[in-house]
């Protein structure tokens, strides 16, 4: 069971390196993996949930790389240089009808890594879960944006210097916000 949802996500992967998503049809799809289409429908509903299933995967993956690094400005940049090994995909899902199940992982990816950055930082402060959690879902929200704009963009601009300009910017504001929250 598992073979074939995986079989059709790499078909639906597979299309989306020159066709959006809004045009690929539940056909093609079983086409290019020799199955019926009622094989397709005992394993989705219909392709936003092969989306869906095929963006948790690439999530999952991702958390895997990203879990362990030590600061928040090189969890970005692979998350960064995972789009972009993926532009094709990121692009097609980007302009679609689709866009908001692309924000909802990718927002996923960046929130399990951020939260976990403040945390480790929270560490012998007195600071709520509302407001750790606050601070990670402010700063998704803004790596996100950045994200979506490179995108929109044409991944013009380096990874490299996408986190560089945003380390600038924020620059030990996480300890910064800890601090403040622990003493109120």
């Amino acid at each position: 069971m598992s073979n074939t949802k995986e079989h059709l996500a790499d078909a639906l992967i597979s299309e989306l390196r020159t066709t959006p998503v809004d045009k690929i049809t539940i056909q093609k799809l079983v086409d290019d993996c020799e199955l019926t289409r009622q094989t397709f429908y005992n394993h989705f509903a219909d392709i936003y949930e092969l989306v869906e299933w095929t963006a948790k995967r690439a999530t999952d993956k991702a958390l895997q790389n990203v879990a362990t690094y030590d600061d928040w400005q090189q969890g970005f940049l692979n998350v960064m240089r995972d789009v972009e090994d993926n532009q094709y995909l990121v692009t097609n899902t980007y302009q679609s009808a689709y866009r908001d199940i692309l924000e909802k992982y990718i927002y996923k990816v960046l929130y399990e890594y951020i939260i976990a950055v403040v945390e480790r930082q929270a560490q012998g402060l007195n600071v709520s879960d509302k407001h750790k959690h606050f601070i990670a879902h402010f700063y998704s929200l803004a790596f996100i944006a950045l994200i979506f704009e490179w995108v929109a963009n044409g991944f013009n601009d380096k990874p490299e210097d996408i986190v560089e300009q945003t380390g600038v910017l924020i620059q030990g504001d996480f300890k910064k916000a800890l601090l403040r929250y622990s003493e109120k």
